[in-house]
Parts: C-alpha cells; structure tokens; sequence
C-alpha cells in the first residue's frame, strides 16, 4: 500500500480530460450543425487539454482525453442522463442526433464506453491505495449575460472532508500564485459528471475525485494554458 502524506495528498493520480476533443467522426458528418458551433466552446473546453497534458507529465502518469466531441457524446455524464448524447445545442436541434433509443444506446457502447473503462481501469489499478483523480475541464467568461470572474474553480463534494480539505489547500496555494480561485463554482460538485459516478462506487478513503475548471479567458492561448498548468502542477508538488 502506498504511503499517505501528512498533508492528506495521496500519491496515486489519474489525470482525465473528457472534453479534450472537438472532433466528429467521419461518417457522423458535421451533425447537420454550422461550423461557427463545431468550433466554439459548446463542442470542446478550449484550453482544458494543455492543461491536462502538463498535469500528466509532470506527476508522471498517463493522460487520459476524450477523442469526440461533447456534441457527439458526453464523456462527463452518465450513461442514463438524457444529455449524453445531445438532442439541441442553445436551443438549436442536432440532426445527427436524432436516435432511437436503440441508435443511442450503440453510440454510448462505442464511443462513450470504451473512454470511461480506460480511466476506471487506471483508478482500479492503484490497488488499495487512495487515488486522486484529477478531471479537467474549462468554462467560458461569461454564459447567459453573467460574468464569471474567476480563474479557476475547484469542484469537490461537500460531504467528503478529505476533497473539501484538498480544495481547500489547493485554493490557498493557487491564490498564493495569484489566481482568483472559487470551491464549487462555476457547477456544483456533486452534479452529474465523471467524478460524481465514481464516487458511488468508492469509498471517501480511496477516492478524491476533484473537477478542475479553468477559464478560457486564461487559457484561450498556447502562453495561458502553460500558465495555468504549471501554476497547478507547482501547488500540487508543494502540498505533498
């Protein structure tokens, strides 16, 4: 069994990216959606795979990023949520995907299952040891006319004290760094995602599973996305 820190930091990691990808494969065409969508933040999180990428290699591990597009599939939702393949986008229907529900169920078997199984096969394989599962992700500077100002937001559950005092220390390090940091904001923690499935299947003493969102007012370049991933490398290095 590994050793646990003083800090309360385990040394196992698994770094995840589920909304690395904008792409759409071949014969889904562009899901009879325009180009300006494909490209913009409600197809991919601009800015999270960078991140995710100097997180991975400087803890040592191996990334684990999406290959599809969120409008294809989501990777950070539950097979049985309605929106894991998506019926509109701001308001807009997606033809492509316009499935029966035997359509839908093949597109979460093929291109939705196979991602979720790699990482919790790399959670699995930390043994009896406690894992930190680190899942990256990125949100705009502004959604419906409110503003979201902060740099980077830790999502965690409330009733685990072990990820709400990691976000804790993580915050204090990351504002010692000179970014704005909120818990639990710009989504709640315990919303239906990746961290929150595992979660139901782990118990609080071998699992913290913490949501990284960064504002791609940060990261919206190659320059911030270095910024910002090294700034949270270095202030996960100084709390172990």
């Amino acid at each position: 069994m590994s050793r646990r820190r003083a800090s309360g930091v385990p040394d196992a990691f698994v770094v995840s990216c589920e909304h690395a990808s904008r792409a759409i494969p071949r014969p889904l065409g562009d899901l009879g959606l325009p180009a300006a969508v494909l490209r913009s933040h409600r197809a991919f999180d601009r800015g999270a795979l960078g991140v995710a990428r100097l997180l991975a290699k400087g803890l040592r591990v191996p990334l684990h990023a999406g290959t599809w597009s969120r409008l294809v599939v989501d990777l950070n939702r539950s097979a049985d949520n309605p929106g894991v393949v998506p019926r509109s986008v701001d308001g807009r229907r997606i033809p492509g995907n316009d499935l029966t529900a035997a359509q839908c169920r093949r597109r979460v078997r093929d291109l939705w299952r196979p991602y979720r199984a790699e990482v919790q096969r790399a959670i699995a394989a930390v043994g009896p040891a406690c894992v930190l599962h680190l899942s990256v992700h990125s949100f705009t500077p502004e959604l419906h006319g409110v503003v979201r100002a902060n740099d980077i937001g830790l999502l965690c559950d409330p009733s685990r004290p072990r990820e709400v005092a990691f976000c804790m220390q993580l915050q204090q390090e990351l504002r010692a760094r000179g970014f704005e940091v909120r818990r639990n904001f710009p989504y709640f923690g315990t919303t239906d995602g990746f961290t929150s499935y595992v979660r139901q299947r782990m118990p609080a003493a071998r699992y913290l599973g913490i949501e990284i969102e960064c504002n791609q007012r940060v990261v919206a370049t190659k320059a911030g996305e270095r910024f910002v991933g090294s700034a949270l490398l270095a202030a996960l290095l100084a709390m172990r």
